[in-house]
C-alpha cells in the first residue's frame, strides 16, 4: 500500500491537521448537577449544585473510559473514590443555566436543586487514576487472544454443546480481566476452518493464539461418572513461543452419561478461565515489546470528520502512542498506529466504540496491520461524550 498521500486527498489531509490538533484535548460532556435540599446543609443551593456537577462530569467521563459494563459494576465503589478528588480533573467548567428547585423524578416529594454545566475532563489524568485504583488495567499489559477449542481425537461420544460451553465460559473469565479475545465470526472469511489457534490468531491479528483440548475419562468403579480434562496451550502469534502450557481436571457424577459430563466440565472451567488469566498476564508482561506498528486501514468513508473521530479514540481512549494519518484516498484511508495493542485488540476495541453517526465492522487483520469498514447510522453518543445525564 501507498505510503505517500494522493494529490487528491492533499487539500483533506491539510484541513486533517486541524482536526488532529485537537484530538489530544480533554473530554467535554455536559451534565446537570443535581443536590437534595436535605443533602444541603448550610452550604448555599448553588455552590452544592455546582459541586455535585463537577462529580456528575468526572463520573459522566470515567464510564467512558471503563465501558458502561464495568462502570455499572462498580459505579459505587469509583464514586466514593472520585467524588472527592472530582475537581483535581476538571480543566474549565461553563454554567448553561439557571439553577432550578423541583421535585425529584424519583421520589415527588422530594426537593431538589439542578445546575447545568459544561466540563471539559482532563482524560488522561482521569485514565491515570482510573487504573492506578484498579478499575482499569494499563493498556498493553493485556494481549489480544484467538481461542480455538477442540474435543481430543479421542473423544468420540460427548455432549453436543460441550465445547461451546468450555469456550464461552473461558471468554467470560478472560473478558472479566479485561482481555480482549477477538470474534473470528465478525471477521469474513477469517478463520473458517482453522487447523490451529495459531492460525487463527495470524488470520485475525491477535496476539496470542490459545488451543483448548477437551477430553473425558469414565470412572471405572461402581460410581457412575468421570473426570473431564481440559489441556491448555498458548503460543505467541508472531513467533510461535510458548506462553502457557497447562492441564486441569475436574470430576463429575450422575448415572446419565452426558450429565455426569457436563457437571465435571463445570467443575473444571473456573480453574481454566482463572489460572489462564493469571498465566498469560504474567508471561505476556514479560516477553511483550510496549508498543507496536499497526497499519489501519478505513473503508467506505464518506468524510474526513470520521477519519478523526477514529484518530481521535485511538489516542484518547486507546492509548496510542500516535496515529498519522498517511493516505487519504477517495472513500477510504490509512493510518499508522504506534499502540501496545497488536492489530487484533485494536480491530476489536474500535468496533465496539460508538462513533457520532457511524459504526466500525472488521474486515481483515494479521502481522502488522486491520482494516475496518465505516457504517453510517443515525448519530449516537460517542462512548467518551455522553450527552446531557438528565
Amino acid at each position: 500500500m501507498s505510503r505517500g498521500v494522493t494529490r487528491a486527498g492533499c487539500a483533506l489531509l491539510c484541513l486533517g491537521l486541524a482536526f488532529a490538533a485537537r484530538a489530544a484535548e480533554p473530554v467535554s460532556v455536559s451534565v446537570q448537577g443535581v443536590v437534595s435540599a436535605a443533602e444541603l446543609g448550610e452550604a448555599a443551593p448553588r455552590d452544592a449544585a455546582y459541586r455535585a456537577g463537577l462529580v456528575a462530569a468526572v463520573m459522566e467521563a470515567a464510564r467512558g473510559i471503563v465501558g458502561p459494563e464495568k462502570y455499572a459494576a462498580d459505579q459505587e465503589r469509583m464514586r466514593a473514590t472520585l467524588a472527592p478528588i472530582a475537581s483535581h480533573f476538571v480543566l474549565t467548567y461553563r454554567i448553561d443555566g439557571a439553577l432550578e428547585k423541583r421535585h425529584s423524578a424519583l421520589d415527588s416529594a422530594v426537593e431538589e436543586y439542578s445546575l447545568p454545566m459544561t466540563a471539559r475532563i482532563d482524560a488522561t489524568q482521569l485514565r491515570t487514576e482510573l487504573v492506578n485504583e484498579g478499575f482499569l488495567h494499563e493498556l498493553g499489559d493485556r494481549p489480544s487472544i484467538a481461542l480455538l477449542v477442540r474435543p481430543a481425537s479421542s473423544l468420540t461420544s460427548y455432549p453436543a454443546g460441550a465445547p461451546t460451553h468450555l469456550e464461552q465460559s473461558v471468554r467470560k473469565s478472560l473478558g472479566d480481566r479485561q482481555f480482549v479475545v477477538v470474534e473470528p465470526a465478525l471477521r469474513p472469511g477469517a478463520g473458517a476452518d482453522p487447523v490451529s489457534a495459531l492460525e487463527l490468531a495470524r488470520g485475525t491479528g491477535a496476539d496470542v493464539a490459545l488451543d483448548l483440548e477437551l477430553s473425558w475419562r469414565p470412572s471405572t468403579g461402581d460410581t457412575p461418572g468421570g473426570v473431564a480434562e481440559v489441556r491448555a496451550r498458548a503460543r505467541r502469534s508472531d513467533d510461535g513461543s510458548e506462553l502457557a502450557v497447562a492441564r486441569f481436571e475436574g470430576a463429575g457424577y450422575d448415572a446419565n452419561g452426558e450429565t455426569a459430563f457436563m457437571h465435571a466440565l463445570e467443575a473444571v472451567e473456573p480453574q481454566v478461565g482463572e489460572n489462564l488469566a493469571l498465566q498469560l498476564q504474567r508471561n505476556w508482561e514479560a516477553v511483550a515489546s510496549t508498543s507496536k506498528g499497526v497499519e489501519l486501514g478505513l473503508d467506505a468513508v464518506s468524510s474526513l470528520q470520521q477519519v478523526m473521530s477514529v484518530r481521535q479514540v485511538l489516542l484518547q481512549q486507546l492509548g496510542a502512542k500516535s496515529a498519522e494519518v498517511r493516505e487519504l484516498r477517495p472513500h477510504g484511508a490509512t493510518l499508522q498506529v504506534i499502540s501496545p495493542l497488536g492489530p487484533g485488540a485494536l480491530q476489536e476495541k474500535l468496533a465496539s466504540v460508538r462513533f457520532e453517526g457511524f459504526a466500525l465492522s472488521p474486515e481483515d487483520a494479521g502481522a502488522g496491520r486491520a482494516r475496518l469498514r465505516v457504517e453510517v447510522h443515525p448519530a449516537s453518543p460517542e462512548t467518551l461524550a455522553p450527552g446531557n445525564s438528565r
